[in-house]
């Protein structure tokens, strides 16, 4: 698959897309676990990994210091340049098997799943 020949396993690449997407704003480890989906002690398992590898900065919080704010390193911004056209060019090779009234339905359906996981 098209993550290991990044190094990336879908756990990384899901952490680090979120990060990506802030634009450099970066996210707290609590705001990452939500996006994610995991509890806190399995973002900050998968932190310690990323940090590790040299792709994740953890930067406490000036006005509260059991807060961490999370922000990619420049190596991770230029991996996520290079993988993401790879891997947007896989994700539309895997839609190419629907019509178009099929991606129009699975569209709403994962917004109205979407919907349902910002109320939780």
């Amino acid at each position: 698959m098209h993550f290991a020949r990044y190094s990336l396993s879908k756990a990384k690449f899901n952490a680090l897309i979120q990060l990506f997407m802030t634009g450099g704003q970066g996210l707290t480890q609590s705001e990452l676990g939500k996006k994610l989906l995991v509890s806190r002690a399995n973002v900050t398992r998968l932190i310690d990994r990323l940090e590790k590898e040299g792709l994740v900065v953890r930067k406490g919080d000036p006005d509260d210091k059991r807060v961490f704010q999370l922000y990619l390193t420049d190596r991770a911004s230029m991996l996520m340049n290079t993988f993401i056209p790879i891997h947007n060019q896989y994700v539309h090779k895997i839609m190419s098997v629907l019509d178009t009234d099929e991606k129009e339905l699975l569209i709403t359906l994962l917004d109205k799943l979407k919907k349902g996981l910002d109320q939780c």
